[in-house]
């Protein structure tokens, strides 16, 4: 964990945080050649107005071999890194009554019935009860949500803890049966969160929550249907690749394609006086040439009103208005099941005729910022070339294990974007100055989901629950 300086970019304190296990637990000599470390990264930060940085990590102490525990959460002192606290996110038993123990996905932070709170999603699935009142066949509006039957079911993957209170941990929000994957604070009245399924980590729902009752969901919208017998017909929703979730008002933005795409939601009220989330539509970036180009969006908000949106392949930052893009004219308002939208990414004779149409978003954009690919530091390393018959040659590596030299992470603060790269540099760059904040912020990340790093190592249990 490294503290800088953004007015002259130098280093004030750096920390390791978590413990390095390449010797303790090596990898096997069926591993060799394989890129991924033994040692956990820092998955997630959020600093406080309070001076304090939290941090969690997506892979357990001493993984592959690792010695499972539950996630935490750490605090840490933003003055000099000096420990502080941790939260411990333990959500009990699996189905096969072992400890789950799942890690975290992501963590926010507001008032939940008028206290200072952090919420936390977590990689694990639930039992979660049917209700069929209000409701259409995707979407369910919760009138008469019982906590308490919620809570005697099963445990939940949404944990809630008052912030400077470590010791225990409130009860679980039950709703959602896929893992978590995304979170934000709309207002001071409610919190969106959205899940994912297990194993291809299609979208499964997106709920939202009141912050006046805590763990009392007011709506939920289904994107799988798991009683279609048709496996390619149970996805509901052009929504793939959730990789950030940035709110303003009561309008949101979804960085949707790993990054490629933009989705815009609204809180509405119908004319019962019930608040619900409105899908507005879709606008393609433009960056992927096909769809699995690249594997890992980003996204970042730290000026009022606007939020960032890349992917690791391209260097371009894309700068959108959060509360005009559910009405922009280019906006997409087609939905259903994803294999229905040949037209994302035509070839041949088509590509051209809907070029404009695969580069919507372009046109929401208030600007956008050019990096220098893997931040002016192109690898230099060399591999060799396994395409080769006969002989191994050396070619030198363009990508350096991750995309093709774009952002891996970034942040924001006034007019400041920080994008990180794979081979570990960070770059500075300034907005025009009609993104002058009013204000100058205290804080990042607290309200909306993180760019957490992705990882291939989820432990995804399903939670234990009461059969009837």
């Amino acid at each position: 964990l490294v503290k800088w300086s953004l007015d002259d970019n130098t280093e004030l304190w750096k920390k390791t945080i978590y413990a390095d296990y390449t010797q303790a637990c090596p990898r096997g000599d069926e591993y060799v050649g394989l890129s991924i470390k033994e040692t956990p990264g820092v998955a997630g930060i959020v600093v406080r107005p309070t001076g304090v940085v939290y941090t969690w990590t997506d892979a357990y102490d001493g993984y592959p071999e690792r010695i499972v525990g539950p996630g935490n959460l750490s605090a840490w002192s933003a003055k000099d890194g000096t420990y502080v606290d941790v939260y411990e996110c333990d959500v009990g038993l699996d189905q096969d009554q072992n400890a789950a123990y799942p890690s975290i996905s992501t963590v926010v932070f507001c008032q939940v019935e008028g206290i200072d709170s952090i919420v936390v999603g977590l990689h694990c699935c639930c039992n979660t009860l049917e209700y069929d009142e209000n409701s259409s066949k995707y979407e369910t509006f919760f009138s008469d949500f019982d906590v308490d039957e919620a809570r005697e079911f099963s445990e939940g993957n949404i944990l809630h803890f008052h912030e400077g209170d470590s010791t225990e941990a409130m009860p679980t929000w039950r709703g959602h049966s896929g893992m978590i994957r995304a979170m934000a604070v709309i207002g001071i009245d409610f919190l969106v969160s959205f899940s994912i399924r297990d194993g291809h980590g299609l979208p499964d729902s997106m709920i939202l929550w009141s912050l006046e009752d805590a763990g009392v969901p007011l709506f939920q919208k289904q994107f799988w249907d798991p009683y279609q017998q048709d496996c390619l017909k149970q996805q509901q929703t052009r929504l793939r690749g959730i990789d950030g979730i940035s709110a303003s008002g009561n309008h949101i933005l979804i960085a949707d394609g790993n990054g490629d795409r933009i989705a815009a939601v609204t809180v509405e009220e119908d004319e019962d006086g019930m608040d619900y989330l409105k899908l507005h539509g879709y606008a393609n970036i433009g960056s992927r040439y096909y769809e699995g180009e690249g594997f890992h969006g980003r996204m970042a908000t730290g000026i009022s009103k606007h939020c960032a949106v890349t992917m690791e392949i391209h260097p371009t930052v894309w700068i959108f208005p959060i509360e005009e893009c559910s009405t922009h004219s280019s906006l997409d308002r087609r939905d259903g099941n994803f294999r229905k939208f040949d037209d994302d990414f035509a070839r041949g004779e088509q590509e051209y005729e809907c070029l404009k149409e695969k580069r919507a978003a372009r046109d929401m954009a208030a600007c956008k910022i050019e990096f220098p690919r893997w931040g002016g530091k192109k690898p230099t390393r060399k591999r060799k070339n396994r395409a080769s018959l006969g002989f191994m040659a050396d070619t030198k590596d363009d990508s350096d294990g991750m995309g093709k030299g774009g952002p891996v992470q970034l942040a924001m603060r006034g007019r400041q974007v920080v994008a990180g790269f794979a081979n570990g540099s960070l770059v500075k760059m300034l907005l025009p100055e009609k993104f002058e904040a009013n204000e100058s912020p205290q804080s990042s990340n607290n309200l909306v989901s993180s760019g957490n790093l992705s990882s291939d190592v989820w432990h995804v249990p399903i939670l234990d629950c009461e059969e009837d």
